[in-house]
Parts: structure tokens; C-alpha cells; sequence
């Protein structure tokens, strides 16, 4: 299974790519670059510069310079080190403004490109893997950012300062050290590449798991565990995961060791073999004893720089694997774009047009399934109309493609008389309210759900709209009213309840187009009756679209459009479309006749 795994985790796309890409993101940040190349620079020559003045000491100590000259070297020193220290805390400025204006405009785009894609991404993709990309992806590359990219351009204009000094001390010694410091390229890169694909595996694991816990701790996902008894189950599905990312964990940790060893090994002799070749120069008289202190001083520099290069790299190697991930989202088509030339839609009179309309939602199979063929109705203003059908028929697509979740493959939907796709995507929302059958609240207050609906809503205009939605009463209930927290999706109220705050959102929205999804389907009776009240005040005036498993709703429709496998199949009222004796007479008789009995106190057919 590892191996499985490990496998799916190469790069799709080249590292060179990729690492312009990433380099791009810095593209913004240029001037403030070359300040940070400027600091950094300064710093690292006062920083290896101290390093010679303390070999001047050793030089002066041992042809007996006198205590002024020495008193004047410490005071140089001091200076140099302090200079670079100061020059230290502007560069971290320097570089935590870059890197976090990369960050800020990274989430950013991301979240916003997220915020365009379809509910095709939606529907297919587990809530808990895009968190994981957006915190855990996200924040991985932030480390990466703040410390490392700062710490490759320290490390390499050290070792160019260094050697540069070095040379000039003596070049034997120089061209000695240059020669043994490449022989650690070609392991440095393998390492690097072994800790990209685990670093890719470890994050892809991190979102199955964060994916599993958001299904499992959540209010509904652990009422659902409970009922049925599956805690040891949930207990192994997050056993196993949680094995994955100590295994993938260790290796990330273990890969390298050996190089690493080994790396600090050379570093440890390295002053050691300087020393012995510096020392017999020094017994020939071709080297001072100073000399020889400065230039040991500046190996360790060197070697620290390169060792640092080495394990900058990894990372940065590393980092791709995550960057990747991030751009995956990034990629990801935008099925409904808005036109650049799109019309701003006002003061809408709320005409609804399906002309020729077909659309799938596998719209890239070979042979895909029609969700609705060939469907063509028009609504007048004002109108209400009910889509009848059942299950799976295309009714819940029509109010879909009606909002623009959704672009038909072929055909048409017009909204007073423009084509959707010619209008703006907020004016379409302005226009158009719906009240779905599954109610998401937010774990805020009552209030702020309504005013969801129109978030410059007054404290009035929303307890007026929730006494309209028949809310009055809940709202006296609850200890704090309208300000009373209704918890994660609402689990403080009941399912009418939190109908009657999507009713309540239509209201305050008051848009001229209004769906309502089987939006009393879960309510009793008297409450049917009451949401029923307040839905025909909201529906008067306005252009409204039913999915209707009532049979009054149905009754009152202007107009009663009839899906079977996509199609329409019957259209017309009530009376007519019964005596035709076909679908809907079989709908009516199955859906509605009960209802109809408890109304009338006679059977019905």
C-alpha cells in the first residue's frame, strides 16, 4: 500500500516549471528583493571581515604589537559584530514582509479561486481534504517561506565572501577547500528528491485524515457513529491513517541520516586538517600563524554554509510537492465565469425561459447521463409554477441551472429575457431566493443567519422578516432571542425550525424570483400551515418555482411542469393534467391522496 502510495506522489509537472512558478510569486516583491540581497550582503562581510581582524590579533599577539593596536583590533571587532547583528534584525523585517505578502496573496487566490468553481467540485471532493490544502499545504509552504528562502541567499553569499577571502589568504588552501565541497552535490540531490515524494505523501495522508475526523467529530457525524455502533470501526479507519503518518513521519526523519552524519563528520575534521596543512606552512615560514587562524575560522564558514545549502535544498525540493498541491486548486477550470462585457440585471421582473435546455453532469464520460433533455418552458412574471416528478426526475438540476450553479451543455436559460450567461453572477443572485430543503446555518447568532439573506438588513427589517417566517414564538423562547447562538448548522433547532430561517432569509432578501425546494417537506401539519401562510405572502408579486410534494401548492399553481428521466412529459394545471390520466394522476394518486382525504374527509379516486 505504501509503495502504491508513494508511487502517486511524483510531480505532474517538470521542477523547472514549477520553480518558475514559484519564483513568479516573488515577481511583486522585487524591489523590496534586492533590499534584502543589499542587507544581507552588508551583513555577511562585516560578519566574515571580523573574522580576519581577529587573525590580525593572533598575528599581533605573536610579533608583540602593542596594546593600543590590540585595544583598536576589539574595538573593530565589536563594531563588526555589531553592525552584523543589527543588519540581522532588519533582514528578518525585510524578509517576513515578503514572505507574508506571498503568503496573504497565496491564501487569497486560492480561497477565492475556490469560491468559483462549481458544485461539481463540491460534490466530489470531501470537505476535510480542501481544509488540509488551505491550513496544513498552505502553512507548510509559509515555513518554507519565512526561513528558508532567507536562509539560502545568507548561506550562499557566505560562500561566496568567503572564498573570495580565502583566496586571498592563500590560494592552495582555497583551491583545496573548493575542491572537496562539490563531492556533496549529487547525495544532496537524492536526498532531496526522496524528501519531496514523502513530504507530498505525509500531506496527502494529513488531508485523508483531517478529511475522516471532519465527517466523524462533527455534530451529525457523531450522532451517526453513535446510532449505529460504530465507534471501534471509526476507531479503525483512524488507526490505519493515523499508522500511515508515523510510518511516513519516521522515514521523513530517517531519510538522510547517514548523509547527515557524515556531513557533520567532515565538518568536525575539517578545522583539524586546515590546521595541519596551515601548520606545516607556517614551520616552511611560507604562512603566518594568523593566517592560518583566519582561514580555519573561514573553512568552518564555509562548510556551515554549504551543510546549510544542503539541508536548504531538501527542503526547498521538498516544498515543490507541496506548491504543487496548492497549484492543483489553483488550475482547476472555472466552469461558470462571468463574461468580461456580462450586464448588470436591475430591477428584474423575474420572466424565467428554458429554451431547448440539456445538461449532464458528467459532462466529460463518453456516453453521460442527460440529468434533463431537451427541456423548454416559459414562466411569466409573477407566475407560480410547480415541478412534479419522481425522484431523480431533473427538478432540483432546473432550479441548479436557473441559479447558474451550472452552464447547460446545450440550449438556453433566460432570465427576463437575457441569456444567464450575458448577465452578471450577483445580479443572478440578487435576483433569485431560494429556500432549499436542507438548511445550512452558520454557528452564529439567529440573527446574523437571517441576515445572511441581506447583510445591510436593519435589527428591524430581521425580526421583521422572522416574525413573517413564523418565528415569533422561538424567538421568545430563546434566551437571548435574536442574538442567541443557534450552534454548528443550527443543531440547537429543530428541522422547521431552521426552514423557517431559510424562509425568513427569502424574506429579508425579497428577491422578484423566489425557489423553494421542498421547503415544509419535514414540518407537521400545523406548521406546514403556518410556513405555508407566510410563504404565500412572500410568494405574492413575485415570479416562484415549487418543487412540490404538497398537494396545495400544487393546487395553486399556474402551471404544473411534469419530469420523468429528465424530461418533461405533462404540463398544464392541476384539473387538466388529472383528467389526462398519466403521470402526474399516478403522482397524485400515490403523493397526494391521503393529504387529500385528510382535507376533504372524502377519498379521492
Amino acid at each position: 500500500m505504501m509503495a502504491r502510495r508513494m508511487a502517486s506522489t511524483k510531480l505532474s509537472v517538470p521542477k523547472r516549471v514549477l520553480g518558475r512558478r514559484v519564483a513568479g510569486l516573488f515577481r511583486p516583491y522585487a524591489m523590496w528583493m534586492l533590499v534584502l540581497v543589499g542587507v544581507l550582503s552588508l551583513g555577511v562581510v562585516l560578519d566574515l571581515r571580523a573574522v580576519l581582524v581577529l587573525g590580525s590579533m593572533v598575528d599581533g599577539m605573536s610579533s608583540g604589537t602593542t596594546l593600543g593596536a590590540l585595544d583598536g583590533l576589539i574595538v573593530l571587532y565589536v563594531a563588526m559584530v555589531l553592525g552584523s547583528a543589527l543588519l540581522g534584525v532588519g533582514e528578518s523585517w525585510v524578509n517576513q514582509l515578503i514572505a507574508q505578502g506571498v503568503m496573504h496573496r497565496l491564501r487569497s487566490d486560492l480561497h477565492d479561486h475556490l469560491q468559483r468553481l462549481s458544485l461539481r467540485f463540491y460534490s466530489s471532493t470531501r470537505t476535510g481534504e480542501i481544509l488540509s490544502r488551505i491550513s496544513t499545504d498552505v502553512n507548510g509552504v509559509q515555513d518554507a517561506l519565512s526561513g528558508t528562502f532567507t536562509d539560502f541567499l545568507t548561506n550562499a553569499l557566505t560562500l561566496i565572501v568567503a572564498f573570495v577571502f580565502m583566496f586571498r589568504l592563500d590560494w592552495r588552501l582555497a583551491l583545496a577547500t573548493l575542491v572537496v565541497l562539490p563531492l556533496w552535490v549529487y547525495p544532496t540531490m537524492r536526498v532531496g528528491t526522496r524528501l519531496r515524494d514523502l513530504r507530498r505523501a505525509w500531506h496527502e495522508e494529513t488531508a485523508r485524515m483531517s478529511a475522516h475526523l471532519e465527517e466523524t467529530l462533527s455534530v451529525s457525524g457523531s450522532m451517526l457513529v453513535k446510532t449505529f455502533g460504530r465507534q471501534e470501526h471509526e476507531a479503525g479507519r483512524f488507526g490505519a491513517s493515523n499508522d500511515a503518518l508515523r510510518d511516513l513521519s519516521i522515514k521523513r526523519l530517517m531519510t538522510g541520516r547517514w548523509f547527515n552524519m557524515a556531513t557533520t563528520l567532515f565538518g568536525a575534521l575539517l578545522p583539524g586538517l586546515v590546521y595541519w596543512f596551515g601548520g606545516r606552512a607556517v614551520l616552511g615560514g611560507t604562512l603566518s600563524v594568523g593566517t592560518v587562524v583566519s582561514f580555519a575560522l573561514l573553512s568552518q564558514r564555509v562548510f556551515g554554509p554549504f551543510a546549510g545549502i544542503a539541508r536548504i535544498n531538501t527542503t526547498l525540493l521538498s516544498s515543490l510537492a507541496v506548491f504543487e498541491r496548492i497549484f492543483e486548486y489553483l488550475d482547476m477550470p472555472v466552469e461558470v465565469e462571468e463574461r468580461p462585457n456580462a450586464v448588470r440585471l436591475t430591477q428584474s421582473r423575474g420572466e424565467v425561459e428554458f429554451d431547448h435546455v440539456s445538461f449532464s453532469y458528467q459532462s466529460h464520460a463518453t456516453h453521460p447521463i442527460e440529468a434533463i433533455d431537451d427541456v423548454s418552458f416559459h414562466i411569466e412574471a409573477g407566475q407560480m409554477v410547480a415541478l412534479v416528478g419522481p425522484s431523480g426526475a431533473g427538478k432540483t438540476t432546473v432550479t441548479y441551472l436557473m441559479q447558474r450553479y451550472y452552464d447547460p451543455q446545450r440550449g438556453i436559460v433566460r432570465l427576463d429575457g437575457h441569456d444567464l450567461r450575458d448577465l452578471t453572477l450577483d445580479s443572478i443572485s440578487a435576483t433569485i431566493g431560494t429556500v432549499m430543503q436542507e438548511t445550512h446555518l452558520f454557528h452564529s447568532s439567529l440573527a446574523d443567519n437571517i441576515r445572511y439573506g441581506r447583510l445591510d438588513g436593519t435589527d428591524a427589517e430581521v425580526h421583521a422578516a422572522a416574525v413573517a417566517a413564523g418565528l415569533a414564538g422561538l424567538i421568545e423562547r430563546l434566551p437571548d432571542g435574536l442574538e442567541t447562538t443557534v450552534g454548528e448548522r443550527g443543531y440547537r433547532l429543530s428541522g422547521g425550525e431552521k426552514q423557517r430561517v431559510a424562509i425568513a432569509r427569502a424574506i429579508l432578501k425579497d428577491p422578484p424570483v423566489l425557489i423553494l425546494d421542498e421547503a415544509t417537506s419535514s414540518l407537521d401539519s400545523r406548521l406546514e400551515r403556518e410556513i405555508r401562510e407566510a410563504t404565500a405572502v412572500l410568494a405574492r408579486g413575485r415570479t416562484t418555482i415549487v418543487i412540490a410534494h404538497r398537494l396545495s401548492t400544487v393546487m395553486a399553481a399556474d402551471q404544473i411542469l411534469v419530469f420523468d428521466r429528465g424530461e418533461i412529459v405533462e404540463r398544464g394545471r392541476h384539473a387538466e393534467l388529472l383528467a389526462r390520466d398519466g403521470l402526474y394522476a399516478a403522482l397524485y394518486g400515490e403523493q397526494f391522496s391521503d393529504e387529500a382525504r385528510g382535507m376533504t374527509g372524502v377519498a379521492v379516486r
